[in-house]
């Protein structure tokens, strides 16, 4: 069997990781449905098509396009201000205009809602956007219901980094039950709290059709690893962080294992998602879409989200104590220093396999250190700028031995294939 060291040495050198990240950070911020989404699909399945032994294939999916027009933001009084910083959130409920006061909540917790319980109904909930890769974060989501749960007739997040601009994010899924919802910068944030204010947002749904990429290397054996990442982002910036930097060391792993073909003792199905940030529909539909035989059949899922911002890295293994093992196994024979956080979180891809009994780990930078700089992730400051060709080829290193191992381990993982 080939040897795991060229491989890794290929990619710590590797030139075309560097070229992947700038073509697709260059197509934009790539918001699913968007024009910026299907360019970069079609530059991805180009690039897997483009690799000699892979399989390529496509999933679709039908699903409920979110479109953003216009929007406006505008303090009445105290004293009127027009032309205020805000983005609409993806989901959001549109409106031709409704006023309210910004009722200040803070970080937005339960008791902060309940100690405003009476101010709340009627008016716009305004907290603060958190680092959404800690132990103890409040998801924007969770917010997002509680203003929801009591009255809010809207819903502002806002930064709290003055050098990130403006933020954004998911808020309502298409459902009757959604409120207008923008993100806004430090700044605004400042100016509105306290405040009467007007929020007009202009949007549609229509239906679409999501395309997620896959590419096969098959192995000795009937059994799979999955790699996986997302391809789809945001509409505010580049969506470098969030999630250019996983597709990118996805796509140079396979390339440098396609010439193993028919070698490994297990394959290699590699997925690129779309359709994550609207609440993980592309790998929920996909691997809802899975029979019990074919779900039997994947050994492990690696899961790539954020691999830049930090040089250090966490496995998220979802509750698998043998994910837990393997990975302290993998650092100890490759000489790196991965962490393990083992309870579930909902926050990647690698969550719709584990909820299956599938073992799933994600691989993120930065994890539970909001002083990291993936911190820029949801930002304005998500740009292509932000991660260095070292970044990019560190996490695709570490991924990679992680990924090796799993298609070379002797034993399976409990749970799986």
């Amino acid at each position: 069997m080939a040897e795991r060291d060229p491989i890794v040495e290929a990619i710590r050198r590797s030139d075309r990781i560097v070229e992947d990240f700038a073509a697709l950070t260059a197509c934009g911020g790539r918001l699913v449905g968007s024009e910026s989404e299907k360019a970069a699909s079609g530059l991805l399945e180009a690039r897997l098509t483009s690799i000699p032994g892979a399989i390529v294939s496509t999933h679709e999916f039908a699903y409920r396009r979110w479109t953003n027009f216009a929007y406006d933001l505008a303090r009445l009084s105290p004293e009127p201000s027009t032309g205020l910083r805000c983005h609409p959130l993806v989901g959001s409920d549109g409106t031709d205009g409704i006023e309210g006061e910004a009722v200040d909540l803070g970080r937005g917790t339960e008791e902060d809602f309940e100690r405003a319980a009476g101010q709340v109904r009627g008016n716009f909930a305004l907290v603060r956007h958190e680092y959404p890769f800690s132990r103890n974060t409040i998801h924007r989501r969770v917010k997002y219901r509680l203003a929801l749960d009591r009255g809010a007739t809207g819903f502002i997040v806002a930064n709290p980094m003055p050098e990130a601009g403006l933020v954004t994010g998911g808020a309502g899924q298409d459902s009757e039950l959604n409120i207008p919802a923008v993100g806004v910068d430090r700044a605004t944030a400042r100016e509105i709290a306290g405040s009467r204010i007007r929020l007009t947002v202009d949007n549609r749904r229509d239906d679409d059709t999501g395309r997620n990429l896959i590419a096969e290397i098959p192995g000795r054996s009937q059994e799979w690893v999955v790699l996986c990442a997302h391809y789809d982002g945001h509409d505010l910036a580049d969506s470098a962080l969030d999630n250019a930097t996983g597709v990118v060391a996805a796509l140079e792993i396979l390339r440098c294992l396609a010439p193993l073909s028919g070698e490994l003792p297990r394959g290699l199905r590699a997925i690129l998602f779309t359709a994550e940030e609207t609440g993980l529909l592309g790998s929920r539909l996909y691997a809802d879409g899975l029979d019990d035989a074919e779900r039997r059949a994947i050994a492990a899922v690696v899961n790539l989200d954020t691999l830049g911002g930090s040089a250090d890295f966490t496995c998220l293994t979802s509750g698998f104590a043998a994910l837990d093992e393997f990975v302290s196994a993998v650092s100890a024979e490759c000489g790196l220093s991965l962490a393990t956080w083992r309870p579930l979180m909902r926050n990647s891809d690698h969550f719709n396999f584990a909820r299956h009994g599938i073992p799933a780990l994600r691989l993120i930078a930065g994890f539970d250190d909001p002083d990291a700089g993936a911190r820029y992730l949801l930002t304005e400051a998500d740009t292509a700028d932000r991660v260095s060709a070292e970044e990019l080829r560190r996490g695709a290193v570490v991924a990679a031995e992680l990924v090796w191992a799993a298609l070379t381990a002797s034993a399976g993982f409990p749970g799986g294939g």
